[in-house]
């Protein structure tokens, strides 16, 4: 069994960028939260929905990178292919290149089921990262899970959707109070807290006292835990063109961070330097190799150093 356990869409791209550029067939959904746990280790399964025409989309990117595919429930007439369009202020939105008339006939067929996890669940899961809306079957469930991997934290990464909604704010908190670490946006945390500034967003998840990972966009993050904020800034790993699945990302490499027992600003750090590594390319990372796993501990021991000094 995979000591990490990943779970959400498996998704194909379209992008339309604000400025009118292009770009098509861009491999995305959760693989990049996948992309924030290679970095720093290979024991890792991602458990997902796709279609019959999986191979022929994701393979290559699978057996190049030694990922298994056990893991992969061929539960859909065809993967989902998605066209992204950003505004200029960032926001996107997106829909499917198969239209209205496939989204409904998938219904909630893509969303991932306690039965698919439960299929890989025991003692030696560390963690399991969940990209699941609050009205999904599978939080009904979580009971099941958690006797199934006892020693797993559960992680989810907060829906903008479901916090964007006022009558499923109850339905947030809760799941908040039910899990081990969540990860929230700086925007998602205003909406959510009733909060005007970053700092008393802090204040809010700090009073709760649940871990979570803090993502204030290209500032950077905090890791939220024992009752203090630990500050890491963004780090680039080379040129920036395509920001893409880098809060994904980042939380993926926090689940890492947090079940390996790493110092909270160690996480933080951790997680700037994947979403790093994912923004110098367009789409996820195409291979991750031993060479950049070492590159980047190396950079993270001098940056933590560093920071811990200054703090």
């Amino acid at each position: 069994m995979a000591r990490y356990l990943v779970t959400g869409s498996t998704i194909v791209n379209d992008m339309l960028y604000a400025d009118g550029t292009r770009k098509t067939g861009f491999l995305g959904g959760t693989l990049y939260t996948v992309n924030g746990i290679r970095p720093y280790t290979d024991d890792l399964l991602f458990i997902t929905t796709a279609g019959p025409d999986f191979d022929e989309l994701y393979g290559d990117y699978y057996r190049k990178n030694g990922l298994s595919t056990a893991g992969v429930e061929i539960v859909l007439p065809r993967t989902q292919y998605n066209v992204v369009e950003y505004n200029a202020a960032g926001q996107w939105w997106e829909h499917s290149i198969y239209g209205e008339a496939f989204e409904k006939e998938i219904g909630l067929v893509p969303e991932v089921r306690a039965e698919y996890i439960l299929k890989h669940a025991d003692e030696s899961v560390k963690g399991i990262y969940f990209e699941s809306r609050v009205i999904e079957g599978v939080w009904k469930d979580l009971d099941a899970i958690r006797k199934a991997a006892p020693n797993a934290c559960i992680q989810a990464e907060l829906s903008t959707v479901d916090i964007d909604d006022p009558s499923l704010r109850d339905a947030v908190m809760a799941l908040i109070d039910k899990i081990d670490m969540y990860s929230v946006n700086l925007p998602e945390s205003m909406t959510l807290f009733g909060t005007c500034s970053e700092e008393e967003s802090l204040e809010k998840i700090i009073s709760l006292g649940k871990p979570c990972f803090f993502r204030v966009g290209e500032k950077g993050s905090y890791m939220v835990q024992d009752g203090r904020a630990w500050f890491a800034p963004s780090v680039g790993v080379g040129e920036s063109v395509d920001a893409t699945g880098c809060g994904n990302c980042s939380t993926g490499a926090s689940l890492y961070g947090f079940c390996e027992g790493r110092h909270p600003l160690m996480t933080a750090i951790l997680a700037n330097l994947a979403a790093g590594v994912n923004a110098s390319h367009f789409g996820p990372y195409p291979l991750y190799t031993e060479e950049l796993r070492g590159k980047l501990f190396c950079q993270a021991e001098e940056m933590f150093t560093q920071l811990l000094e200054e703090s």
